[in-house]
């Protein structure tokens, strides 16, 4: 058995970072402020366009090579009323808006047992895992 030891991995040219288009990795991801709209931190997101309350959209720099790419989701948990614990969900806004190689569309929802609404959330997170275009 051999071991592999580096420090850094580069392309065949010697100083160009290698690329992940055809490995399995994160591809983007996205953490933002859905209230401002605004982006907090990111890895192949280009803007954050909102939608209206509760929805919107993360742009991807480098398109995924087509539509049918996984995300994974997470955002805040939402105190709605009372101080009462709310489930939250920030997931695909299909089949309303379509999903494309260049975009995310979602939705942030909340629900609890008395009420239920679409929220935008102060934090929350998307990541596209696929091949890129």
């Amino acid at each position: 058995m051999s071991t592999l030891k580096v420090d850094t991995i580069v392309a065949s040219n010697g100083s160009s970072p290698a690329t992940l288009t055809k490995q399995h990795a994160a591809k983007g991801f996205c953490h933002f402020n859905q209230e401002t709209p605004a982006i907090t931190t990111s890895f192949n997101a280009s803007s954050l366009t909102d939608s209206g309350t509760g929805y919107g959209k993360v742009n991807w720099t480098n398109s995924m090579s087509n539509a049918n790419y996984s995300t994974t989701t997470g955002n805040r948990g939402y105190n709605a009323i009372g101080g009462s614990e709310y489930s939250t969900c920030l997931a695909d806004d299909n089949p309303y808006v379509a999903r494309t190689a260049s975009s995310w569309s979602f939705k942030s929802i909340y629900a609890g047992t008395s009420a239920a609404a679409e929220f935008d959330p102060s934090t929350a997170i998307c990541s596209a895992l696929g091949d890129l275009a």
